[in-house]
């Protein structure tokens, strides 16, 4: 499948280096910047600050982004710059009400996140940004409002678990977890060190969910004694035997407390836990448990690659499909005729697709995502049916390919409705070609 990579401000633009370069100048955070207004009786940002911005991107002369578009303003926190001249020194370098333009190469972007430039985007490209610095609200007053929301949240949270402490149909702990209700299971307790199957989701108290960790259905397996989810999960999960269930409110003290978790939890922030326990099983059964179902899973890809013959041709019948395959196995079928040269090892080429299996549902569409995929011809970068396919258009030519699993993705599980070694069919719309 297309792996789509998004880095921050990547999208944001791609420009040749500007022939008027003498116009900017570097600042004392080694932005490169052009001011057109300078305020300098004003405040500068600092880090932890938040700065309220007009930013307008252009790709050539087309704008890419503006920020009046969006309904709120548009905020940014100052952090560290992620290296010499991007956003942050250029906003560093401004007063409030000042307005100017940076720029800085795109290869720093993917060098600062770690990842490889593409090859599409040429080594000295660089991306330009226009900003009016509107506003600054400043660190301190930032920190004085989240001590405020802490303390609220904190009182809030007290007066929430008071209706469960002081009612006395819910069973507290020691630890102060309230058992709401437990309904028995088979009476097998875990063990240190065995593996679980649970389903269990997290509610706020009003019962909105919060997290549900199942996948597609299935239990979630977790290594009995393993505090990721706090302590107050932890013992949860020691009240419950097998085939049991039940549901507890868990204070904030036991889980993600003052800090909560990532953006998903607030800080003080209690929740219920609805808890099922499917299975308890160590280590030995458990692995037992994988080697049979890695077995049965082998033996389901050798059937399909057995069967993947068979399968082709009863396609090709049911559509109404005579083509011959190439001598590589895969079936092309011309639709709609480019125009233009062929392409050549090394090109970098655009193309939009679809992909589906043999029962024609839709696996994969580059049209919903709103751009081609990019891939350098010749370069295995693509999966070898596509690949070969794109060697007999031209731009603006279409087609139909039948892809044999050997052409596609080969042995690997893609989903439950494209499973290993499964033949897929693809529609081709060759986009672009760039040499």
């Amino acid at each position: 499948m297309m792996k789509k990579l998004f880095y921050a401000f990547i999208i944001l633009s791609y420009l040749f280096l500007f022939s008027c370069n003498r116009e900017y100048k570097s600042t004392e955070y080694g932005a490169l910047m052009k001011f057109y207004t300078i305020n300098k009786a004003n405040d500068k940002p600092q880090i932890g600050d938040i700065v309220i911005v007009d930013v307008v991107q252009k790709i050539a002369d087309s704008v890419f982004l503006n920020s009046n578009d969006f309904e709120e303003p548009f905020e940014i926190l100052i952090e560290e710059p992620s290296f010499g001249g991007d956003i942050m020194c250029a906003l560093l370098s401004m007063h409030v009400g000042d307005h100017a333009s940076v720029v800085f190469p795109i290869d720093s972007v993917f060098s600062s996140v770690g990842e490889q430039m593409p090859d599409f985007i040429e080594s000295g490209t660089i991306t330009e940004m226009d900003i009016i610095l509107k506003e600054i609200i400043k660190k301190e007053f930032l920190e004085e409002e989240f001590r405020k929301e802490l303390d609220l949240r904190k009182n809030e949270e007290i007066l929430e678990l008071s209706s469960f402490y002081n009612n006395g149909k819910y069973e507290i702990t020691e630890d102060s977890l309230i058992i709401l209700d437990i309904n028995k299971g088979n009476g097998k307790f875990a063990n240190a060190g065995n593996i679980m199957k649970v389903y269990f989701v997290f509610h706020t108290l009003e019962g909105d969910t919060l997290f549900s960790f199942t996948d597609e259905g299935k239990p979630y397996e977790l290594v009995y004694g393993d505090m990721a989810l706090g302590h107050g999960f932890y013992e949860a999960l020691t009240l419950v035997d097998e085939k049991g269930e039940a549901e507890f409110v868990i204070p904030s003290s036991l889980a993600f407390g003052s800090e909560g978790f990532y953006e998903a939890i607030l800080p003080y922030t209690p929740f219920k836990l609805s808890l099922k326990v499917e299975k308890i099983m160590t280590s030995d059964e458990y692995d037992a448990e994988l080697r049979l179902i890695n077995e049965e899973n082998e033996r389901k890809k050798a059937e399909r690659l057995q069967k993947e013959p068979q399968e082709i041709a009863k396609y090709l019948k049911d559509n109404n499909i005579e083509v011959k395959p190439k001598m590589s196995g895969l079936y092309y079928i011309d639709e709609v005729l480019g125009k233009g040269e062929n392409v050549q090892h090394g090109d970098l080429v655009s193309v939009h697709y679809v992909i589906y299996n043999l029962d024609n549902e839709v696996i994969e569409s580059s049209y919903e995502y709103g751009e081609p995929l990019h891939f350098v011809y010749g370069e295995n970068q693509m999966i070898a049916g596509i690949e070969e396919a794109v060697g007999y258009m031209k731009v603006g030519g279409k087609c139909k390919i039948i892809v044999p699993s050997q052409l596609g993705f080969g042995d690997i599980d893609i989903d439950e409705k494209l499973p290993a070694n499964s033949t897929i069919i693809v529609e081709l719309e060759f986009v672009d070609l760039q040499r």
